[in-house]
């Protein structure tokens, strides 16, 4: 699970550096989503997500970030235990993706991410060495 932090464009390299000095970690996953608009990394607990402003706005409506191996299953369960569904499935370059609103009202998003060949498997240079 991940804590979501926003940044400006711009600001990313400013935001790892602070997040790998906080938690004593390495970036450990590196996306970028030109077709979504965004850039995203992995520090530790922490999604770091680099938009504009106006994808913003409706980013920060989710305050989590839930890998699963199975959505459809991690779905079901959560459905089965009074989680709504608040903005329905869709397809991304990571996996497949959904909104659920948990029953304390807690908005979450569940990605179905497995790992490819492509994803740093090594925490690699932080943005800090470049």
């Amino acid at each position: 699970m991940f804590v979501r932090v926003f940044c400006a464009p711009g600001k990313l390299a400013d935001t790892v550096s602070f997040y790998e000095t906080l938690t004593s970690t390495r970036l450990d996953m590196d996306m970028e989503i030109p077709e979504g608009g965004l850039h995203v990394v992995a520090v530790g607990p922490f999604l770091i997500l680099e938009l504009d402003q106006e994808k913003h706005a409706l980013a920060v409506e989710t305050t989590a970030t839930v890998l699963t191996a199975n959505l459809d299953e991690t779905v079901a369960r959560q459905l089965a235990e009074g989680a709504e569904v608040a903005q329905a499935r869709w397809e991304s370059p990571v996996g497949p993706g959904i909104r659920l609103r948990h029953p304390d009202c807690l908005p979450a998003e569940y990605v179905e991410h497995r790992p490819s060949p492509s994803d740093v498997s090594e925490p690699g240079p932080s943005f800090a060495d470049a």
